[in-house]
């Protein structure tokens, strides 16, 4: 494809379409592997809202990854443990809620 490929993205209920430079196959198993770990994370807790989903997801894709770079020498593994993370996020959100909730009365 000219111009590079484009994807369509259905995620948490929000759609729309990006463009990249690499091939579509790629993207498709990035989109794949996003909604793998969107589905394990709504098993792990039981947050609804999507936004939070999104920010937790995230967490949880940054921990992987810089867990792996930390095992390949690239760079130095985050001192805390996934739990941790998780606790954090968790604790962020509460106090996104509570700006939200006061903002709203």
């Amino acid at each position: 494809m000219a111009g590079g490929s484009r994807l369509n993205i259905s995620v948490l209920g929000t759609s729309f379409s990006i463009r990249a430079d690499e091939d579509e196959a790629y993207l498709k198993r990035i989109l794949w592997y996003l909604e793998k770990k969107i589905d394990e994370t709504r098993q792990r807790t039981p947050i609804a809202d999507p936004v939070k989903i999104s920010i937790l997801t995230s967490f949880y894709i940054i921990d992987e990854l810089l867990r792996e770079k930390a095992k390949d020498g690239k760079e130095s593994a985050l001192s805390v443990e996934s739990d941790e993370m998780e606790r954090i996020a968790l604790r962020l959100i509460s106090e996104i809620d509570n700006v939200i909730d006061e903002n709203i009365d």
